[in-house]
């Protein structure tokens, strides 16, 4: 009997040892991003970039989507603080944000059935 039970446990030990390791979790990307570098996002050359400009108190959008675009910045805690309906036709548009206060912004875009987020700071 204590020769089945010790061949059972070294037969069982290699198959333990395996069951042990776990596999290596795959890179996480980022959603929101802060580059302001054009990419190619979502969908067949689309694409779509913001910056802030500190100087002049102005944000630059440039999309090559051409129709109704819907632009949205929210604040860290994710209140909506400003929302434009704007015509995207394939050259930068510029939006005032000199009222906002210095800080961390997400800005949401949706243009031509796509929705863009990036990350600007504003003033800092």
């Amino acid at each position: 009997m204590k020769a089945f039970i010790y061949s059972a446990f070294f037969l069982a030990l290699p198959l333990v040892g395996r069951a042990q390791t776990t596999p290596a979790a795959p890179a996480r990307q980022s959603l929101i991003t802060s580059d302001t570098v054009q990419k190619k996002v979502d969908g067949p050359g689309i694409t779509f970039s913001v910056e802030a400009n500190r100087v002049s108190k102005t944000m630059r959008v440039r999309t090559n989507a051409k129709g109704p675009m819907q632009l949205e910045v929210n604040d860290s805690d994710g209140r909506p603080v400003l929302t434009k309906s704007l015509s995207a036709n394939g050259s930068v548009l510029s939006v005032p944000i000199g009222n906002l206060p210095d800080g961390s912004y997400v800005v949401r875009c949706s243009v031509a059935d796509k929705t863009f987020m990036r990350r600007i700071t504003v003033g800092q």
